[in-house]
């Protein structure tokens, strides 16, 4: 028996930067385009306070899943409930991770959609958009981790350009807008906090990347730098909006970092503002394209075990069926993304933290019977 039969993750492995790449990926999806708005109305000029505790907690709890999957470096976190706990947890872990990625998967694909009809193709029904996407999301999800890699790291040579075009906008600014700092107090700044902790989300990718990456002992400090990268993102653009929106003005946006580059003109570009979303939606598909992936790696591990074509058939088109059926608007898209957001808090931030102490008590009881 060969090495690579052994241990399917040799053949399809990642790299730092890929690894890096895609946690980051992950996690920026389309909550940097409503985030700012939404600090905005909960902690007014403030939250940018609260973006910084988000990071931190991220980054704990991003740890806490490095340590985790160190007792199993070999598997998922599938394989580690099995190996621990018994065919049946892992089974059970299987079901719950496979409906927490297919339901990010859809949310973030279909607000997606959502930004698409809105600012480009106003008069095109969802699901024939979804349709659109299908066949390239099939196909780069099909390749595999490796894949899914090289993929972040071309959009980020994409992309390079857009934090340089946005310091264009400060010759507008009002850096006077973020003062005084703590105007209410820190109140408000907590209540803005539970969404900043959302926005992170994402890192509990890691819980399936970890076997992938070829350099294990790297794992924490790639998954922090993962996390600063987004962090440093969020911060940017919220602080961007801050000084160029006054207080009331920018809690009339739902997508405040788009509208805001809609007052750049060039002679030769009426609607630059459309390019950029064109490129964004790269970005986009770095959060629910590989969440497809892990999505057949754990119903892999209850049905058709290999047949991972089948599986990303069928829950491509039950997205666009659903979309067909429910064509959902983008309030409904908000408040699901608000129930899906408590969802992922217990997957990413108690999950991890719940299994950690588990697996710290167990070993240590197996020690003192030793």
């Amino acid at each position: 028996m060969t090495m690579n039969a052994m241990n399917p993750y040799k053949s399809n492995q990642i790299t730092r930067l890929q690894f890096i790449l895609m946690v980051h990926g992950m996690q920026m999806g389309v909550g940097v385009i409503a985030m700012p708005s939404q600090l905005a109305k909960t902690s007014g000029t403030d939250g940018w306070i609260a973006i910084i505790i988000g990071w931190l907690a991220s980054i704990l709890a991003s740890l806490i899943i490095i340590q985790v999957m160190k007792r199993h470096p070999d598997g998922t976190i599938l394989q580690l409930l099995t190996h621990y706990f018994g065919k049946w947890v892992g089974k059970m872990g299987a079901v719950i991770f496979a409906c927490y990625m297919a339901t990010l998967a859809y949310l973030v694909f279909d607000r997606m959609v959502l930004l698409i009809r809105t600012w480009i193709m106003q008069n095109t029904q969802g699901y024939i958009l979804m349709l659109l996407f299908i066949i390239p999301a099939y196909m780069l999800a099909i390749g595999g981790m490796r894949s899914l890699g090289r993929f972040a790291e071309i959009v980020l040579l994409c992309t390079l350009w857009m934090p340089f075009f946005l310091l264009l906008l400060l010759k507008d600014a009002h850096w006077i807008h973020l003062l005084p700092v703590l105007k209410e107090g820190w109140m408000p700044v907590w209540h803005g906090v539970s969404s900043t902790v959302i926005s992170f989300l994402g890192f509990e990718s890691a819980f399936f990347l970890y076997p992938y990456l070829d350099n294990k002992k790297s794992a924490s400090a790639n998954i922090i730098i993962a996390n600063t990268l987004t962090f440093l993102v969020y911060l940017f653009i919220t602080i961007l909006c801050f000084i160029l929106y006054s207080p009331d003005e920018i809690t009339q946006f739902n997508e405040a970092a788009l509208s805001v580059i809609k007052v750049v003109e060039f002679r030769f570009i009426e609607r630059f503002d459309i390019i950029v979303l064109t490129i964004y939606v790269l970005i986009i598909c770095r959060t629910w394209v590989p969440e497809l992936y892990i999505f057949t790696l754990c119903t892999e591990q209850l049905v058709l075990k290999g047949k991972t074509r089948v599986h990303l058939i069928v829950l491509l088109f039950v997205m666009v069926i659903l979309t067909y059926i429910l064509d959902p608007s983008w309030n409904q898209s908000v408040s699901w993304f608000k129930i899906s957001g408590y969802f992922g808090f217990g997957v990413a931030y108690l999950f991890p933290i719940c299994l950690w102490v588990l697996l710290s008590v167990t070993s240590r009881i197996a020690r003192w019977r030793k």
